[in-house]
């Protein structure tokens, strides 16, 4: 080999080297990123779970507010009921007390 030709292959061999460092410096920065992405990764996992609770939470305090809501509706029509009875018995009283003329 002569010395022209091995000056070229020194010159792209010194190209080869610094290629081969950026690729290094590169790699070492992807690696890095890979492990933020990991953490990020991990974290997104942690919320994911409690979102899941807090959905199970949720769903479970909307069947409570159904429930309630039944319970409720079942107490005002039992309470109109009775206070139509309790009307009912006032005016019973009422007339009989006007039969006997206690009361105008």
């Amino acid at each position: 080999m002569d010395a022209e030709s091995r000056e070229v292959f020194d010159k792209v061999l010194g190209k080869l080297d610094k290629i081969d460092n950026r690729l290094d410096g590169i790699d070492n920065r992807l690696d890095k990123i890979e492990d933020r992405l990991d953490k990020a990764e991990f974290r997104l996992d942690k919320i994911d779970n409690r979102l899941d609770i807090m959905e199970i939470k949720q769903n479970k305090m909307s069947e409570q507010i159904a429930e309630l809501q039944l319970a409720q509706k079942r107490f005002e029509l039992n309470a109109n009921k009775k206070f139509a009875r309790l009307q009912d018995g006032m005016d019973a009283v009422e007339e009989i007390l006007r039969i006997n003329e206690l009361i105008r």
